[in-house]
């Protein structure tokens, strides 16, 4: 079974379960996991992997539109791992972001395994079942980053780039692995939205833009119909990328750990990002025909799948 089927038949059990978290009276709870050899290797810096192992849990609660509260952390750790030096990077992303951790539990394991729960408050709750036909449909800020990042990885580069490459390409290569290992939830954003009634979905761009807006549609019953043209690209990803040998293509629409928001409004791109004080971007719209459409083609769900 792929990841989504698991979920089907979870559903079935536990019929709650749905969005990026659960939603307990105005309590907004959220978990993920980390494990390495799966979401890292030991060739990324444990800082990031701290950091970004509460970032995750910070994007569910932005995705609800919820104000971060407390969490709780249980580490799996081998005999190479600087528990103190690990944990005072946790502590610092929980001071960027206003979230108190306030226990947890610890084990020896073979390899690195974080497991974070965190929980937020929200009055109104962002879910993924609100939008409707004809709302617009939003991405928090230009994509295809952290794919760019991760297919470099993946070739080999460290978390430094080669330095003999020309300095254009080099800084644009920190960029991107930089927003892959140590990404940026949209808190801020989230907690926006929640006060603006027009804002009718959400959902954190986690698996992949074409996966988490099958989601999103699934989810609301409706159907989406984007535009290539306006999806807003990474700086440089379009002219640094293909001289990297980045696929653009696959980093945009299918790439994962992007962490951005994916929503919906009724409202004008112009109207919401005055509502939400910084840009937004309007990238198409919800439909009533079911499925997911790009330029007039269908556009298959093509994100990460941890069962694939």
């Amino acid at each position: 079974m792929n990841e989504n089927e698991i979920i089907a038949r979870l559903r079935r059990l536990f019929p709650r379960i749905g969005d990026d978290a659960a939603v307990v009276g105005d309590q907004v709870i959220t978990t993920d996991m980390l494990v390495e050899d799966v979401d890292f290797t030991r060739l990324i810096p444990m800082q990031f992997v701290a950091r970004k192992s509460l970032a995750v849990n910070l994007s569910d609660l932005a995705a609800m539109g919820a104000t971060p509260s407390f969490a709780v952390v249980a580490l799996g750790a081998p005999a190479y791992l600087d528990i103190e030096a690990f944990m005072s990077a946790m502590a610092e992303a929980a001071a960027e972001y206003k979230i108190e951790i306030v226990g947890g539990d610890l084990s020896r394991s073979d390899k690195i395994v974080v497991s974070i729960a965190a929980v937020g408050r929200a009055t109104r709750p962002l879910l993924r079942s609100g939008a409707k036909a004809g709302d617009r449909i939003y991405v928090s800020r230009p994509i295809g980053a952290a794919d760019a990042g991760l297919q470099l990885l993946k070739r080999g580069w460290s978390t430094d780039p080669p330095r003999d490459l020309p300095y254009g390409q080099r800084e644009f290569a920190l960029s991107v692995i930089h927003r892959h290992v140590d990404p940026d939830p949209e808190v801020a954003l989230g907690m926006i939205l929640a006060t603006i009634p027009e804002a009718t979905a959400c959902i954190d761009i986690s698996d992949g833009l074409s996966t988490d807006l099958h989601h999103l549609c699934e989810a609301s019953g409706v159907g989406a119909e984007i535009e290539r043209e306006r999806i807003p690209l990474f700086p440089d990803l379009g002219s640094a990328g293909p001289a990297l040998g980045i696929d653009v293509t696959h980093a945009v629409l299918h790439g994962g750990e992007e962490f951005a928001l994916l929503f919906t409004s009724s409202l004008r791109e112009s109207e919401l990002s005055a509502r939400a004080g910084r840009p937004v971007y309007a990238i198409g719209r919800m439909v009533a025909e079911k499925g997911v459409r790009l330029d007039g083609q269908p556009l298959p769900a093509g994100g990460y799948d941890h069962f694939a």
